[in-house]
């Protein structure tokens, strides 16, 4: 079952050093089309260490990406404190009812790893929301619509080192309840069992939503990340009505393989095309498709 998806040729897409600013990563993309492009938003860790977001944009979404050297949403911004460590792994959605695109994001601080909201119209300037949900919790995604009246966010608490995703409901995306279970990690050896989490926002298709997710599995001390897959019920989302139990992609090119984090694919990015789905990923220090 692995390998269903096809690697552009064009791999990586963008690295650190096709960036006109100094940076020493590029990792974990959100993305969505705006305005005629396709809009990655970039986590681009400096040589601080610590991260913050940037807006790459494409026509094709493919090549000549041109990214803004300002960040989106910049971390240490002194109204921002659970923000001071850095601002990573953006999702983003269109919300037809806000009229507006809204990006998750993992807010870092001393006071632990949170998941906050932001929203913007262009992808020039945003407005922040805040948390949405407390330490400890990354993977968290928006679906890009509402059930009973309510938005849904799947997320990754870590529990006691237990890390499955989970599912809140909300009536106006800022209070949020209404826990569920939705993945467990594997058990045993699987490919997913030290840990599971959400990848791109999901994407609605004829027998209900299609999440991809990344699991993670420890090979003589190091995790090693691969995708899979399940669909959700259209109408109660925390539900899996099919999964696929093997992985469906995994690190097999150079780039993904060897560097900053070894034996990584991690999805973040996913648009329907057409009759194509397309998949940006974070492998070691590029995003790519």
């Amino acid at each position: 079952m692995e390998q269903v998806f096809n690697r552009s040729g064009h791999n990586p897409l963008i690295t650190a050093a096709d960036l006109h600013f100094p940076a020493s990563a590029v990792m974990n993309a959100g993305a969505v089309e705006h305005d005629g492009d396709v809009v990655l938003l970039l986590r681009v860790e400096g040589y601080d260490g610590m991260s913050n977001i940037h807006v790459a944009r494409s026509r094709n979404g493919v090549t000549d990406w041109q990214v803004d050297p300002r960040p989106l949403i910049r971390r240490g911004e002194k109204q921002w404190r659970y923000e001071e460590w850095g601002c990573e792994d953006a999702r983003v959605v269109y919300l037809p009812d806000k009229q507006a695109y809204y990006i998750t994001y993992t807010a870092c601080s001393p006071s632990g790893v949170a998941a906050g909201l932001a929203r913007t119209s262009d992808f020039q300037k945003i407005e922040r929301i805040g948390l949405i949900l407390s330490p400890g919790n990354r993977d968290v995604v928006l679906f890009p619509a509402k059930f009973d009246g309510k938005y849904a966010v799947l997320h990754r608490p870590d529990v006691c080192g237990t890390e499955n995703i989970w599912m809140a409901f909300s009536p106006d995306l800022l209070y949020w309840g209404e826990p569920h279970a939705v993945l467990p990690e594997g058990v045993g050896p699987a490919w997913n069992a030290v840990k599971v989490g959400s990848g791109p926002s999901p994407v609605e298709t004829s027998v209900g939503w299609l999440l991809l997710y990344q699991g993670a599995k420890y090979y003589a001390g190091s995790l090693v990340y691969r995708v899979g897959a399940v669909i959700l019920d259209r109408e109660c989302p925390y539900r899996v009505s099919a999964e696929i139990s093997d992985s469906i992609f995994s690190s097999h090119e150079a780039y993904e393989i060897s560097g900053l984090v070894p034996n990584t694919v991690f999805p973040t990015g996913m648009l329907l095309r057409g009759d194509e789905l397309w998949v940006y990923y974070g492998a070691e220090v590029e995003v790519m498709i």
